[in-house]
């Protein structure tokens, strides 16, 4: 080999790597914003069920102190905010004299959706409840 051809061949090698970088950055990066939005949804999510959980309890104590259903679903959907109670808040019991000191529920089934960038949106049906005594 001549040092010409020496060097032609060493002035070529980096020009065949050129676009490795750019499709390895672009796995890393797809990768990546895949676990950061999934830790963003995650956090939504995980904020949706606490907060309706709570509404659930604050239910069952509109419940607790004798409440009407209309009460108690008015109670629910308020202490909701900013989620939207997409069920049917109901108690599972009355609560009255003969019913002082024992528990009553209030529950309904609450549709959640998780999306998270380039991956199919998961969704599935959770039962929300609250749990309080009557008074």
């Amino acid at each position: 080999m001549t040092p010409l051809t020496e060097r032609a061949l060493l002035r070529n090698r980096g020009k065949g790597e050129r676009g490795a970088a750019a499709v390895e950055f672009a796995l890393i990066t797809s990768i990546l914003l895949m676990l950061v939005f999934g830790i963003f949804e995650y956090g939504r999510t995980f904020s949706e069920i606490e907060v309706l959980t709570s509404a659930a309890r604050e239910g069952a104590r509109a419940a607790a102190v004798r409440g009407t259903p209309s009460e108690i679903e008015q109670t629910v959907r308020e202490a909701a905010s900013p989620y939207e109670v997409k069920g049917e808040p109901v108690a599972d019991k009355t609560c009255d004299d003969t019913t002082s000191g024992e528990a009553v529920t209030v529950s309904w089934s609450q549709p959640i959706d998780i999306s998270i960038a380039f991956v199919p949106a998961y969704h599935r049906d959770v039962v929300v409840k609250g749990v309080f005594r009557c008074e």
